[in-house]
């Protein structure tokens, strides 16, 4: 081979090399196990520590704990060929339920000479302090003596003879499903994580994504942002696609199972022949001979299609206890805090006044509800508004609650805003908290008065006639206006009722709109091609009929009003069933991902959703 294309060959297979082998890998040993918050480690590792003299390998750097490096002085490499400089990159694992983080500096070398080479200790800042890796050797011997290390290092797209198929996609590709815990209360959050782990060349499409019927949903991460990262199993490294990793809230006790999810895969896999150089060469010497004799065709390519489906998960969720259990105890499950504050402390009569209420902390917040407020006497309150923030970056996630209470006071004088109580249960101590706010004063002035019409003149009056006859023929008078007032008010009474008779007659005969009418423009296009138009249709179909059934505003009617209207009617499970619809509906108009059974599922989730509301709203009417 010439070496211009010895050197293109040799380029391409780099290529090859760091794609398949970019080894990001995180040596986590069991018996320095610690969590997130663990000691700086710095480790190298080497592909292999005996070499060819004229063979390529793999030297990587990893600093664990962390994912911020001040500094990185790589060793000097005097006896070794630098084929690429230092890649950098980033990367997470969990291990027991733990996240831990990493950053990795990988290269490639290829020996200069035949001899124990030693490679010095890299030094790296973290923190402001200077940690070092441990000095290395890497032993090179003659050329065709480490042959069999040399065969360790071929991909897993490369078949050799004798290899079964299924049995080695099966090791480099598969989907887990992980929660971080199979017991828990109602309200209690649960880590759910589904993944794909792939160490071969493969197509992947999700037909069936996971059914969280019985919980409150939160994405941690959207699936549309293409999370990819580099994860060790089993001693491997892998590439790792993120499927979905949400946050659940149990809604009930009982079992309630997480269904699989499924993925259809396509797998290519190059077919190595008898005889040539893939048996008895290394991996690289195979393909650069593929390449020079044009080899790679399509009798050498082996495609496979198999549907891989994650296990079914249980969740044991148990009843809240009863004992000890406060009577302000709403739902609330993991820890928080609370604030009370007016702002304005001093009002006029018949002004409003905004009592605000603010719950921090972590655990179910898109659960928690408007504490209750023992208003004094004389006091007018009116419907909260409620604003959320949310940091989906930990689990469980945090953030804050905010209401804001209007509320309006008619007599004047210094009233005291009582305490407000709020009950949590602590999943951790597994006991009932309940935190209360101090009393607050308010000073009530007097109203604003509004200036009336003064007259300024004076009637004329006649001193010959006495003043009971000014009031007796003023008395007269008026009551002569007012029996005709009277009787024409009595006039317009009889023939507004009239209008109004046949108004009501005419509306009584105006069906009101039903579910399959909401429901019509989306259920038109179901079958259609335009897929993403049934989504948003379907929303917006499920968004109006609530605003009209729950009597609000369409105008400002958004998703987190109309969830927290049902949640104020008691109707959590309904709440928990419109956002689950939502964020389906969401995820799918904005992301490219194709679910073969989503558009039956979300409408059928949809009809009985509003077929439930109409039932429930009949009771209250």
């Amino acid at each position: 081979m010439c070496k211009a294309g010895k050197d293109a060959c040799f380029t391409f297979v780099n290529m090859c090399w760091k794609m398949q082998y970019r080894l990001v890998i995180c040596v986590l040993m069991l018996s320095l196990f610690v969590p997130v918050a663990a000691q700086i480690k710095f480790v190298v590792i080497p592909s292999k520590t005996v070499v060819a003299q004229n063979e390529t390998f793999q030297l990587q750097f990893v600093i664990e704990g962390t994912t911020q490096v001040d500094d990185f002085k790589a060793p000097s490499f005097r006896n070794f060929e630098q084929l690429s400089g230092l890649d950098q990159a980033n990367g997470w694992t969990w291990v027991n339920g733990a996240l831990s983080e990493y950053v990795s500096y990988t290269i490639l070398l290829r020996p200069k000479i035949k001899r124990k080479l030693p490679v010095a200790s890299a030094v790296a800042k973290v923190k402001g302090k200077l940690i070092t890796s441990a000095p290395l050797t890497i032993v090179v011997t003659e050329t065709g003596t480490t042959t069999q290390s040399m065969t360790e290092e071929r991909p897993d797209y490369y078949l050799l003879p004798g290899e079964n198929v299924k049995e080695k996609i099966s090791k480099n590709l598969f989907i887990k499903a992980t929660i971080d815990k199979h017991t828990c209360y109602v309200g209690e959050p649960v880590l759910a994580t589904f993944k794909l782990f792939t160490r071969l060349d493969s197509e992947s499409k999700i037909v069936k994504r996971p059914s969280l019927n019985g919980f409150s949903v939160i994405d941690l991460e959207e699936p549309e942002a293409g999370i990819f990262s580099k994860e060790m199993y089993n001693g491997k490294l892998f590439n790792c696609y993120l499927i979905r990793k949400v946050q659940l809230f149990p809604l009930q006790s009982g079992m309630i199972s997480i269904e699989p999810v499924e993925v259809e895969n396509i797998v290519r896999m190059i077919k190595a022949k008898t005889g040539s150089s893939k048996e008895t060469g290394t991996w690289l010497d195979a393909m650069m001979e593929k390449m020079q004799d044009a080899e790679i065709s399509s009798e050498n390519i082996i495609e496979e299609k198999l549907l891989l489906k994650t296990e079914e998960l249980k969740v044991n969720v148990l009843e809240l206890p009863q004992k000890n259990k406060p009577e302000t105890f709403n739902g609330a499950v993991g820890n928080f805090t609370m604030e009370a504050g007016l702002l304005n402390n001093e009002i006029a009569a018949n002004d409003n006044a905004t009592l605000r209420i603010s719950i921090k902390g972590r655990g179910n917040i898109p659960m928690i509800t408007t504490p209750i407020v023992n208003w004094p006497a004389g006091v007018d309150s009116f419907e909260a508004k409620m604003t959320e923030e949310i940091n989906k970056t930990s689990s469980p996630i945090s953030g804050s609650k905010t209401f804001d209470i209007p509320f309006s006071v008619a007599k004047t004088g210094m009233f005291e805003i009582p305490s407000v109580r709020f009950s949590y249960f602590d999943e951790k101590t597994r006991s009932y908290q309940t935190i209360t706010t101090k009393n607050l004063q308010l000073n009530v002035t007097a109203a604003v008065k509004r200036k009336l019409p003064v007259q300024t003149g004076s009637p004329a009056v006649n001193e010959s006639n006495p003043s009971w006859v000014w009031v007796a023929g003023g008395g007269g008078l008026l009551l002569l206006l007012a029996g005709g007032l009277l009787f024409f008010v009595q006039r317009k009474k009889q023939t507004d009722l009239k209008e109004k008779v046949a108004v009501v007659k005419e509306e009584e005969i105006k069906p009101i709109k039903t579910v399959a009418a909401y429901l019509q423009p989306a259920v038109a296009l179901k079958d259609g091609l335009h897929q993403k138009q049934f989504y948003t249709l379907l929303m917006e179909a499920v968004q109006l009929f609530l605003t009209d059934r729950l009597q609000l505003n369409e105008q400002v009617v958004n998703n987190a009003m109309l969830a927290e209207v049902l949640k104020q009617k008691e109707w959590n499970d309904l709440a928990a069933q419109f956002q689950l619809i939502m964020n389906e509906c969401e995820m799918l108009v904005f992301s490219g991902v194709e679910v073969s059974d989503a558009k039956d599922q979300l409408l059928i989730s949809s009809i009985e959703l509003m077929k439930e509301t109409d039932r429930r709203v009949s009771c209250v009417y």
